[in-house]
């Protein structure tokens, strides 16, 4: 039998027509409608009904069931004990009805379930989870809520249960169902420590269009209060986005002596009287009237200098906060520990010759806050505003002459110091020559700079009180370096064919070798400690040094065989710089002629060699390593090494190793020896089990900087993870809790 389900205009379409079989079919009522008993199936293409009766009414195209009710209907998998549907569009209803919709793998059951027009069901005391199984392992079950497919899952009056036991209530709650960004209830954060007490932190997300959303925390500390935070994203076009974020905390507890402070963090003793504590950061992209006027905004401000160390982790913490900013905008944001929060403004705009900006920027020094010394007494700089202009290297009126040119023009403030304005031009003469396979460029400039100041308030006795001061200081240079390269074949290509599908192979390496050779030259201005001081700029040092480098690079290409669009073997080829490494050495023409000082300090005008190592022989290896050798000390003076070895299946391993040498020589100082080792790891174990830890050591003041341990669980519909960790100013526990395939809590 066959049933046409007909088109908006009764025309019957083939596409819908419905194959109808039982093991017995009876028309009842002069036809009106047919009833069929025993392995009813209605059949469309992939899509199916069974059941054990049916009641079909051809007029409407309404079908009834009953008996063991199994239905399949564009993905979604329906299991009940009566239901009736209306075959032209499936709306109809479910009597102790289950749900299972496979994107995003959700179940849902109920007495009663609806389904109505444009895939939406709504119901009365339902259980929903995205758990397999008749128990699992975690549920919802609200008094009435409804579902629509790429949207949400609203449930009122439901409880959460894991394993059948309540554990939660809550009298709204929405979920989303797709993985889109939706708004909703992100997952909460559970834990405890010893400084703030449990902590419990809920973010809600709110999607308020397709460019704009916010995320709201709302955290609570048992020993501190309540510390409510914002987030605040926005992306209006392809020119411009933001993130701003801010959270605000009035804390119970308070420090108001500089004993009570050395006790928690072992500082420099400041205190922290203040009750109401707050950190403002964001970062902005965008431009002014035209992109071509780049606009950039980084906003930090802080109440007091304990706060960014206190809440260093968490989903609005500072780490959090970093690693956002980073990831979205590569800027960083000062150290969480440093007394300085910088914010800064920016204007540029470029042209193919020149480029203009301007910039305003606040430095936050938290020293000078809370009465912890004088805020009149501030020596924090202001950059009130800065302009500066470039131009960028061309030729000279035809010449083989290159010049090129900076010009910076400040006005300086504090509320304690010196306060003026500077303007310093620094153009430079350059011409490229090529003889011999080898490139040298020489290079002259001169910088010139002139002060109009205000006040020469807190100035040494050194500083001239001049109102107008300038100087001219000369510098010069030359580079000659080459470049010697080599392509060697270490195998053949693959054929491509399918049985070499997912086969990949080396097939051509590239040494490159780049000798480099510089002389720098700068002017000796004793005269510069008269000149007001302001920055690194108005005390520019003398240099009559050569450094000369060897880099060597091995480039590889591999050929991998992968499967095209129709199936068939395409040969496709990748280049990999693998390994790459440098040799550097320099040598200070001054200090090998100094005459002061030679009974306490010997000439030494060699550097450190240097020598740096980086490492990429797969796509899941890297090495970066850095030391440096003294020529003289026979010895390594720093090191600076990071070793990752990282498999999305199986996890990675992660070995880190600075070292400072304790140095006294005239031209450097480094009064102790310091070394820092970080060792991180996690592992993804069957069973969904993931086990990770870090640890960080000062070795030579044998102390312990970090040891965090975190076990998970990636489960079917879930993951759970416990992590306990134990720093200098803090020990914490945290349990956090991810329902996988709603993405939020």
């Amino acid at each position: 039998m066959i049933i046409s389900a007909p088109d908006g205009n009764g025309t019957a379409q083939a596409q819908q027509e419905w194959q109808f079989s039982a093991d017995k079919v009876v028309a009842e009522n002069d036809s009106e409608y047919v009833q069929a008993y025993g392995n009813v199936t209605v059949r469309s293409g992939t899509s199916y009904i069974k059941a054990d009766f049916a009641r079909f009414y051809q007029a409407t195209k309404w079908i009834y069931l009953k008996g063991n009710v199994k239905a399949q209907w564009k993905g979604d998998f329906y299991d009940a004990a009566e239901a009736e549907f209306d075959l032209n569009n499936m709306v109809g209803w479910l009597k102790k009805g289950r749900v299972f919709v496979a994107k995003p793998h959700v179940y849902f059951e109920s007495e009663f379930i609806e389904k109505h027009n444009g895939a939406t069901y709504s119901f009365k005391d339902a259980k929903v989870t995205a758990c397999d199984g008749e128990n699992p392992a975690w549920s919802f079950e609200a008094g009435e809520g409804d579902i629509t497919l790429n949207g949400y899952a609203r449930l009122w009056h439901s409880k959460f249960k894991i394993k059948g036991v309540p554990v939660a209530y809550t009298p709204y709650m929405s979920l989303p169902l797709d993985q889109k960004r939706q708004s909703g209830f992100l997952t909460p954060e559970v834990g405890s420590s010893k400084k703030m007490g449990t902590k419990i932190n809920i973010p809600y997300y709110w999607a308020i269009n397709e460019e704009t959303d916010l995320t709201v925390y709302g955290e609570y500390l048992a020993k501190r209060g309540f510390r409510p935070g914002v987030d605040f994203r926005h992306t209006e076009d392809v020119n411009s986005k933001g993130q701003w974020r801010a959270d605000w905390l009035y804390d119970g507890k308070t420090y108001d002596n500089a004993a009570d402070s050395e006790s928690v963090f072992k500082d420099e003793g400041m205190i922290r009287p203040n009750n109401n504590r707050w950190w403002i950061r964001s970062k902005y992209n965008g431009y002014v009237g035209s992109p071509d006027w780049q606009t950039i905004v980084d906003l930090d401000l802080v109440s007091d200098q304990d706060y960014l160390r206190e809440f260093r982790s968490g989903a609005n913490g500072y780490e959090a906060s970093r690693e956002g900013f980073l990831e979205e905008f590569g800027r960083d944001i000062n150290p969480m520990d440093s007394d300085h929060r910088v914010s800064t403004a920016l204007v540029a705009k470029s042209w193919d010759q020149f480029a203009v900006s301007g910039l305003v920027q606040y430095d936050e020094d938290l020293r000078y806050r809370n009465g912890n010394n004088p805020g009149d007494k501030n020596p924090a700089l202001q950059k009130l505003p800065q302009l500066d202009a470039f131009a960028f290297k061309e030729n000279l009126m035809g010449t083989p002459l290159e010049w090129e040119a900076e010009v910076s023009a400040n006005y300086f403030w504090r509320e304690f110091g010196m306060t003026g304005a500077r303007f310093d031009v620094h153009p430079t003469l350059s011409m490229p020559v090529t003889a011999g396979g080898v490139t040298f460029i020489p290079r002259a400039g001169v910088r010139a700079t002139s002060y109009l100041m205000d006040s020469y308030q807190n100035a040494s006795s050194d500083i001239k009180r001049d109102s107008t001061q300038g100087r001219l200081i000369a510098d010069a240079g030359i580079t000659a370096f080459s470049e010697f390269f080599r392509v060697f074949d270490v195998g053949s290509d693959l054929v491509a064919s399918k049985d070499n599908i997912g086969k990949s192979s080396w097939t051509k390496m590239k040494h490159n070798i780049v000798p480099r050779l510089e002389y720098n030259w700068v002017q000796d201005d004793p005269n510069q400690k008269e000149l007001p001081y302001f920055d690194s700029r108005d005390r520019i040092t003398k240099s009559n040094d050569i450094t000369f480098s060897l880099t060597n690079v091995l480039d590889r290409s591999q050929s991998t065989v992968v499967a095209g669009k129709d199936g068939e073997a395409v040969l496709e080829s990748e280049y990999l710089e693998f390994f790459r490494f440098r040799l550097e050495q320099g040598y200070d023409i001054d200090e090998a002629g100094r005459s002061a000082d030679l009974g306490q300090y010997e000439r030494r005008p060699f550097s450190d060699v240097m020598g740096e190592i980086i490492l990429t022989p797969y796509n899941y290896v890297n090495l970066t390593s850095r030391t440096w050798v003294s020529p003289y000390l026979g010895d390594v003076t720093e090191h600076e090494n990071i070793l990752k070895i990282f498999n999305d299946s199986y996890g990675e391993i992660l070995f880190g190793y600075d070292y400072l040498r304790k140095i006294d020589e005239y031209k450097r100082k480094q009064e102790s020896d310091m070394q820092i080792v970080r060792y991180a790891a996690k592992a993804y174990l069957p069973w969904g089990l993931v086990v990770g830890g870090e640890y960080r050591a000062d070795i030579n003041n044998s102390k312990d900087l970090e040891k965090t341990v975190s076990l998970g669980w990636n489960h079917q519909c879930f993951f759970v993870e416990f992590l306990a960790s134990k720093t200098t100013i803090d020990e914490r526990y945290a349990v956090n809790f991810n329902l996988v395939d709603f993405g939020v809590f």
